[in-house]
């Protein structure tokens, strides 16, 4: 397994800390998450990297695994979007004030890490970003104008609809076209791929796991779309959303860290922005053709 990436995320990511004097509190959950990356790297640095590996596995594999993922997922979003300084560091207080470990309980801190993943996804697809409201704004790459995107972290169905309004409510305030790009990873359990609780062994699926993905996210549209006509008629009608699906997960042979992002986009015929939601969303699914490997 290759770490680069993640021993460059780190670095930037400790660059912009310092720059930025950006306070993280002592009993912050990130610290000890912070502290088993850092000696691992350190290790694989020193004892080279069969020998780090044998290291960590007979250690508390788990306390590895759940650092490694929420500190690779802050310091990447952090490192992409670190020209926006401002925005960025005002979303980085809530981001460290709570657990970002990938353990499918809602918080807060996630709500905004998923904006911000959100946001690095569009940079990294060749967009330009702004982290201004609604949540993310997107423009360039071929867009034909500026599109506003509430991003939603619902933590049950239950909480779907309601959110879809409120993000409705958001992009109408800003004078701007728009979409509700809803995330729901909290929803789509691991267990799609047939994983525990604690781990997600994504090579555990007899199916590619992208494959299993993109089609548990796009069959999640249909139903959205009828219930939100019936259930809500007082409601405005579902036109232009994203779903979304990630996770992170253990994948391969040698077994490494890898990343999967599925996208699936709804809007009437007749909506204006069509064209650019379409474009973003295949933009999306080229930049996550492959498994995203550290």
């Amino acid at each position: 397994m290759g770490w680069e990436p993640l021993k460059r995320a780190m670095r930037g990511f400790d660059e912009f800390v310092a720059r930025q004097d950006v306070r993280i509190a002592s009993d912050a959950a990130i610290n000890p998450q912070l502290a088993i990356v850092r000696q691992f790297l350190d290790d694989h640095e020193s004892m080279g990297g069969e020998g780090a590996a044998d290291k960590w596995v007979k250690n508390d594999f788990k306390l590895f695994y759940d650092a490694v993922i929420a500190v690779y997922r802050l310091t990447d979003v952090v490192v992409t979007l670190c020209d926006s300084p401002a925005h960025l560091r005002s979303r980085l207080t809530t981001v460290l004030s709570g657990p970002l470990t990938q353990d499918w309980s809602p918080q807060p801190a996630k709500d905004i890490l998923y904006e911000l993943e959100i946001a690095a996804a569009l940079r990294k697809a060749g967009f330009d970003v702004a982290l201004r409201e609604p949540d993310v704004v997107v423009s360039g790459g071929e867009l034909t104008e500026e599109i506003g995107l509430a991003c939603k972290y619902p933590s049950s169905e239950a909480q779907i609809h309601a959110h879809i309004t409120k993000g409705y409510r958001q992009i109408a305030k800003q004078d701007l076209r728009g979409c509700v790009v809803l995330g729901l990873d909290l929803i789509i359990h691991p267990s799609t791929f047939d994983s525990s609780p604690q781990f997600v062994d994504l090579s555990q699926s007899v199916r590619h796991p992208r494959d299993v993905a993109n089609e548990v996210v796009a069959d999640a549209m249909s139903p959205l779309v009828a219930n939100r006509s019936k259930d809500y008629p007082s409601e405005r009608p579902l036109d232009g959303a994203i779903l979304t699906f990630g996770t992170w997960g253990i994948f391969g042979q040698p077994r490494g860290f890898a990343s999967l992002m599925a996208w699936s986009v709804q809007c009437l015929t007749q909506n204006p922005i069509r064209g650019d939601l379409e474009l973003i969303v295949r933009r999306m699914k080229e930049l996550n053709t492959e498994l995203k490997s550290l």
